[in-house]
């Protein structure tokens, strides 16, 4: 997995944050040579994921590596998930731990599977942060890598306007599936971008068919 300098600077930041935290609750200097230790990992490998020179960094980290880290800090007592670790938190709602707000509120929604032959499961309760009239549910049968797992719900709305690096459910024609792909805007061209970065772009073209069903509004990760 090649990362982009954007999950680099998170990975760096939030693994030193996690270091310092961890130092300060125990009361006992923790450092990432303890980390890697504890990880039974080369402490070169915790060394370049938080080397402050960003050209000295790793660029491919393994998945692996980077859930051990995550399972490692849950266990010590830290609410941190791989998608914390990767800057990408407010895309990734967890209704399991995150606080009430106001707007909340329990909506009655039809969830269908991304897999088109599989089509309507039936009804769920959900409850929504922020006022969506449209709203349907997405279910992951198979986990997208590599962030979300099998179990994994998509909250679309279709009323939401389409922004820059909007997470959004496209269904296009060489599949029946339906897909999550980050939308993309770059002067007049459309980019949609796959979660996976070994995965290649797609540009909309005028002549591409695809339906775009609507914005990603919340996810409720099987975590």
């Amino acid at each position: 997995m090649v990362l982009t300098e954007k999950f680099q600077i998170a990975i760096h930041l939030t693994l030193k944050r996690l270091i310092e935290e961890k130092s300060k609750r125990d009361k006992v200097k923790f450092t990432a040579c303890q980390l890697a230790k504890a990880l039974a990992m080369p402490r070169s490998i915790i060394t370049k994921l938080t080397h402050y020179d960003k050209t000295k960094r790793v660029t491919n980290p393994r998945i692996d590596t980077l859930m051990k880290i995550i399972d490692y800090f849950r266990k010590d007592g830290f609410d941190i998930k791989v998608e914390d670790l990767l800057g990408i938190a407010t895309k990734t709602i967890n209704v399991k731990t995150q606080s009430l707000i106001m707007q909340n509120q329990v909506v009655i929604v039809p969830v269908y599977s991304l897999e088109a032959k599989k089509g309507k499961l039936g009804m769920i309760d959900i409850k929504l942060s922020g006022e969506h009239k449209n709203v349907i549910a997405f279910y992951a049968d198979k986990g997208i890598k590599p962030f979300f797992k099998a179990g994994s719900i998509f909250i679309v709305d279709s009323n939401t306007a389409l922004k820059h690096d909007n997470l959004i459910a496209i269904k296009l024609t060489y599949t029946d599936d339906i897909q999550i792909k980050k939308y993309c805007v770059h002067h007049s061209k459309i980019t949609l971008r796959s979660l996976d970065d070994r995965e290649k772009d797609i540009t909309l073209m005028p002549t591409t068919q695809s339906e775009i069903i609507g914005v990603v509004v919340q996810i409720n990760a099987n975590t």
